[in-house]
């Protein structure tokens, strides 16, 4: 029988047997965590690595031990090769009367050679003891470094190893039951082994990925079900999960998330969701706060469970905080007029912060002489004004601003110069109205700012004293028709009658 080939590792260091190995290969201080490695090439580059240090032909750190120890081994291999020459020889003439002496007995002669086993050569014997002595040394360093003798076997060559594997798989049969041709000398996994495995990898600290996420997203599904039919290697299966865009778009807390969601449907599927799961208490947490900050807002989404519901949802697997501003115009979206009932009668109209912005609107447009449609922006509806304000895209400022700058048209510089600085046109005009008022006997709040007499109080020519626009009161046609006007015309006759003395 031929003798095995062997590589020797004799004056390399574990640089030179790493070299090519992507990744920097084996630490030569820990060669042996090497073994179980995934990758046949680190496998046969630990297995080198500790044989060497075994030897003592490398220390721990990687490194040849000597020159002396390279001279040394350069001499056994050269003197074990002379050996196994010589040996073959003797053994091919120890085979040949071996064979002569069984074919004599077969013939029923006698054997040739009746001392053959006391004539055994040296070489043979000699080769036969340092066989039984080197696998008795290599079985010692194995039981020292924790490992079998299988494991420090020194390795083929890679024209050897080929050539075995070829031979191998030529005259395998598939495994039963796998339906594959693995080129395995060891059974095949099944399809099920196969998918715990990969599940087990998923599940390690690189990506914390349970078997419900696989079972629910469908790229990853796919991954996991061409892991077992294309029978990839555990490194292709981390490769293909960081590379999916479904992994990479969602952070570690999102996709905590998705697996507390997942649970839960899973949970409803059967028949048996309780109320009691993280994601269930956490849903109902969001709706409760969802509906508070809908009641502030003034939000019709406050007294609407299946949009609570909804809301709440797109929170939780946004991983996004009630203030956020996706949460914020979902909210707002909803604003709008509110029914109720008092005293047994309908009634209509905006609620929480929405109805504090509409005041103020109404009264910005009242304090300057218009309606409030008059200065909402564009085309935009009373709803969406408040939507905008409540966003933030809408400034309140800004509109009362703006409805002053609309007052101010066709108004004397006096007028415009106090709208710039930020007075409304009832409170430049306020002390004419209430004169108008006292005079006119009627509420102030009932004469509208564009009333022509009141405008005529102020002009380009500056604005009137009180004395002088009385006066244009009372040529106003309603002044005669107050009980001032009365008064006056009876003051007048009976003045008319104590001059002409009819009147004491």
């Amino acid at each position: 029988m031929a003798e095995k080939k062997t590589v020797s590792s004799a004056g390399l260091s574990a640089k030179d047997i790493n070299a090519g190995i992507p990744g920097g290969g084996v630490d030569p201080r820990n060669a042996a965590a090497y073994l179980n490695s995934d990758d046949p090439r680190l496998v046969e580059a630990a297995r080198r690595i500790l044989l060497a240090q075994s030897s003592g032909e490398m220390d721990l750190n990687g490194n040849p031990s000597s020159a002396v120890a390279r001279r040394e081994e350069s001499t056994r291999l050269t003197t074990e090769s002379d050996e196994k020459f010589t040996g073959k020889l003797e053994q091919e003439a120890y085979d040949k009367k071996v064979k002569a002496n069984k074919d004599a007995e077969k013939s029923g002669y006698q054997v040739p050679y009746p001392n053959l086993t006391a004539e055994k050569p040296a070489s043979v014997a000699a080769t036969e003891n340092k066989t039984l002595s080197k696998t008795q040394s290599s079985a010692a360093s194995a039981a020292a470094l924790g490992l079998s003798a299988s494991d420090l076997a020194r390795p083929s060559t890679v024209v050897e190893k080929v050539a075995s594997d070829a031979a191998k798989t030529k005259d395998q049969v598939p495994p039963k039951g796998s339906g594959k041709s693995k080129g395995k000398t060891t059974p095949a996994l099944t399809d099920a082994e196969q998918r715990e495995q990969a599940l087990g990898v998923a599940e390690g600290a690189d990506f914390a990925l349970p078997e419900t996420i696989f079972n629910n997203v469908p790229s990853l599904k796919t991954i996991l079900d061409r892991y077992v039919a294309e029978d990839w290697t555990a490194d292709k299966l981390r490769k293909a999960i960081r590379d999916d865009v479904w992994y990479r778009q969602n952070s570690g807390a999102i996709k905590q998330r998705y697996v507390q969601l997942f649970n839960y449907r899973d949970l409803v599927k059967t028949g048996q969701a309780q109320g009691t799961t993280q994601y269930e208490q956490d849903i109902v947490k969001l709706e409760r706060q969802i509906a508070d900050k809908a009641r502030q807002v003034g939000s019709a989404i406050a007294s609407d469970p299946t949009a609570l519901r909804k809301a709440a949802e797109n929170m939780y697997i946004t991983n996004v905080g009630i203030d956020d501003a996706m949460v914020t115009d979902f909210i707002a979206a909803a604003i709008r007029p509110i029914g109720g009932t008092i005293g047994g009668v309908g009634t209509e109209g905006y609620s929480g912060q929405a109805l504090k912005d509409y005041q103020a609107i109404q009264s910005i447009a009242r304090a300057n002489g218009f309606r409030v449609k008059d200065i909402i922006p564009g085309a935009m509806t009373e709803r969406q004004v408040l939507e905008g304000i409540a966003t933030g895209r809408l400034d309140a400022n800004r509109i009362e601003q703006d409805a002053r700058k609309l007052a101010a048209q066709g108004q004397p510089q006096y007028v415009r110069d106090l709208l710039g600085q930020g007075y409304n046109l009832d409170q430049v005009y306020a002390p004419y109205r209430q004169t108008m008022a006292n005079l006119l006997e009627i509420n102030a709040d009932e004469i509208d700012l564009n009333d022509s007499t009141l405008r005529s109080a102020i002009s380009d020519k500056g604005d009137m004293n009180v004395f002088d626009f009385k006066k244009t009161l009372k040529r106003d046609s309603r002044w005669q028709y107050t009980e001032n006007a009365k008064q006056e015309v009876s003051d007048i006759t009976l003045k008319i009658l104590r001059d002409f003395g009819f009147q004491g």
